[in-house]
């Protein structure tokens, strides 16, 4: 094995904890001539941990849980830095700011299991609520001294010789958010400068790379075009009382619609495809008929006077979240009766336009596309303010819009709502091992481990990467285990003289190739575009976890260390269990370590009754005596 160019410092490192020569016996003389690391190990406990310096992309979910670890003392030793490219903290909900813009999980399981908020105001709470939560959650557990905003990672390169990363950084003018796309450069100073860390983190998420419809003739339009990814803070006179044209049923534009509805003069609604609404699947803990539900005053001091009744009912929609999964089997009863139910809700709702029943009933499975509750949605399509227009779009005219039929609609705004350029591949160049680009693997052909890791990045995580649970319950809880994962990889790494690790090429192919095995067995894999196949019918679905939550849970909770090649700091491998040490434990030195916690009883243990023999008259003299019998033999 080549020498590794990172040993000298670490050996300077535990060098310089256990300073002068050693004491008589307190060191292992054999290692002294063989390995100057080995013999450094020999002097320190065993686990203890080394610096190690995490950098990590994006002050979203993953940015934030990872700071917190570090504040509670779960990663000793490890300094972190979390970048953030735009102005505030919060990833998707910083920048999205439309009208309607609110979570479409339960917000009481939408938030950080160490950060509970018994004060959401409504079950689907709104993005000012969620922006806030986050504000209120760096500043409460006193995480923002780790994150710097205004600060965009632009490339991060593998060193393999030094074992660490090179990240490259740049400064933002401050504008609210950047925007971050290859290639894309626009909010950026000329002020850049490398930093080099030992494990990086890239958890910029997929929800913030905006995209435009492909539709020519944009800058012919003479009124004023909208997105709801990038919307301004003087849109409201563009809406109020004018003719609106809103193209897009997907997430936001199922939001917008009935958002903007009450004061618009008129809107034409494009559609090109229709999609599943589901807010009867929400029925047991929302409002009637899936509606949101507003919590009373009263309601929130209970919750935050009562921590364990608050919990309790977090669970319970915990696990009707989790129920659902068997819904996205294909041919299940349950996908039968989802099917039933938003069919009756569509017939029910639509029955004054009975003509769009028919136009806005999906020819596929539910859940194909991500579900939606539409709070108010099918209400908004029969509205007479409303007229649907269905088909693919022309062009866009200085006066409005020109379907592929030949129709004309004047407008004076138009409100896209076509959502993201959804690539599972990194906005910015991550070159690893070899030369490796993962901007470029991904790019044609993503293929992760567990969705965190990938063949030849060593030292290298992604939250949320190809194979995430995207598609089923609250990301937030998903993306805390994600973290937990990682500081167990970063606590082994730092404490068994490892300076990399790195998944083995073939398993992450074949772990990609089980989930493509599994997820044609599910409605997924039905024929609708989907944000999960980058928005095409027949894309493979790369971007989902090949099971349920509890599975990826259990997956994450349990680290396969030997799916993974990892490369010690002592070139011989026969010293490969020097991190043991002086033979204690970094507790042991301490006086942290419970000296009888291997003898605790176990949760199903139970204490033997008296024996028979020990209960007769003589039983424990003759006992005593046998012994001093014995021991006078």
């Amino acid at each position: 094995m080549a020498q590794n160019l990172a040993t000298p410092k670490v050996v300077e490192y535990f060098q310089s904890l256990r300073p002068g020569p050693p004491a008589p016996g307190a060191a292992t003389e054999s290692y002294k001539e063989r390995d100057v690391l080995a013999y450094a190990l020999s002097r320190v406990p065993m686990l203890t941990p080394r610096p190690v310096r995490i950098i990590t992309a994006g002050a979203g979910f993953g940015g934030i849980s990872l700071a917190r670890a570090v504040h509670v003392g779960q990663l000793p030793g490890v300094s972190l830095t979390v970048y953030e490219k735009d102005a505030g903290v919060g990833g998707t909900w910083w920048e999205n700011r439309y009208p309607g813009c609110a979570c479409d999980v339960p917000a009481h399981v939408y938030q950080f299991s160490w950060a509970p908020n018994p004060n959401w105001s409504a079950f689907f709470a709104p993005q000012k609520e969620i922006q806030e939560y986050f504000d209120a959650v760096v500043d409460q557990h006193h995480l923002r001294p780790y994150i710097k905003l205004s600060h965009k990672v632009v490339e991060a390169k593998w060193i393999e010789g030094r074992q660490i990363w090179q990240v490259k950084i740049v400064k933002t003018d401050g504008r609210d958010f950047v925007v971050s796309s290859p290639g894309v450069t626009e909010g950026e100073t000329e002020t850049s400068w490398v930093e080099e860390c030992d494990i990086f983190v890239n958890a910029c998420g997929f929800f913030n790379n905006w995209k435009w419809p492909d539709i020519p003739g944009r800058a012919t339009f003479a009124g004023r075009m909208l997105h709801t990814a990038y919307w301004p803070t003087d849109a409201d006179k563009d809406i109020d009382g004018k003719v609106i044209s809103i193209i897009g049923n997907g997430s936001s534009g199922v939001q917008v619609l009935p958002a903007v509805l009450p004061r618009a003069k008129k809107i034409y609604y494009h559609i090109r495809n229709p999609t599943w609404i589901t807010p009867r699947m929400a029925e047991k803990f929302a409002g009637p008929k899936g509606t949101t539900l507003l919590y009373s005053e009263e309601q929130r001091r209970r919750w935050s006077e009562d921590p364990k009744e608050y919990l309790e009912y977090r669970k319970a929609i915990e696990n009707n979240l989790n129920e659902r999964f068997i819904m996205y089997m294909d041919h299940t009863p349950a996908q039968v009766a989802a099917r039933k139910a938003c069919l009756e809700n569509l017939r029910e709702v639509l029955a004054s336009k009975p003509e769009l029943l028919d136009l806005m009933t999906p020819d596929y499975a539910v859940g194909c596309r991500r579900p939606t509750p539409g709070i108010g949605y099918l209400e908004a399509l029969v509205s007479e303010k409303v007229e649907v227009v269905f088909g693919h779009i022309d062009e866009f005219t200085k006066d409005g819009i020109r379907t592929v039929s030949g129709e004309k609609h004047d407008t004076e705004t138009i409100i896209c709502a076509t959502g993201f350029e959804f690539s599972i591949a990194p906005r910015f160049p991550i070159i690893g091992q070899n030369g490796v680009n993962l901007q470029d693997a991904w790019g044609k052909k993503p293929e992760s481990y567990l969705s965190l890791a990938a063949a030849y990045m060593p030292n290298y995580f992604s939250v949320l990467g190809p194979a995430s649970p995207l598609a089923h319950g609250s990301i937030p809880t998903s993306i805390e285990f994600v973290a937990r994962y990682i500081c167990k990889m970063v606590q082994k790494l730092q404490t068994e003289n490892l300076s990399s690790f790195c998944p083995k090429p073939h398993i992450s192919r074949a772990y990609q190739n089980h989930a493509l095995a599994f997820l044609s067995r599910t409605v997924w894999a039905s024929t609708c575009s989907s944000t999960y196949k980058n928005g095409r019918k027949d894309g493979e679905l790369r971007a989902l976890h090949p099971g349920s939550r509890h599975q990826l849970y259990y997956l994450l909770s349990n680290p396969r260390y030997e799916d993974y090649d990892w490369t010690s700091f002592c070139s011989d491998p026969d010293l490969a269990f020097a991190w043991m040490g002086n033979g204690f434990t970094v507790k042991e030195e301490e006086g942290k370590e419970d000296d009888f916690w291997f003898i605790e009883m176990d949760t199903h243990g139970k204490a033997i009754h008296p024996v028979a023999s020990y209960t007769h008259a003589n039983g424990a003299s003759d006992l005593v005596n046998g012994m001093s019998s014995a021991n006078a033999t």
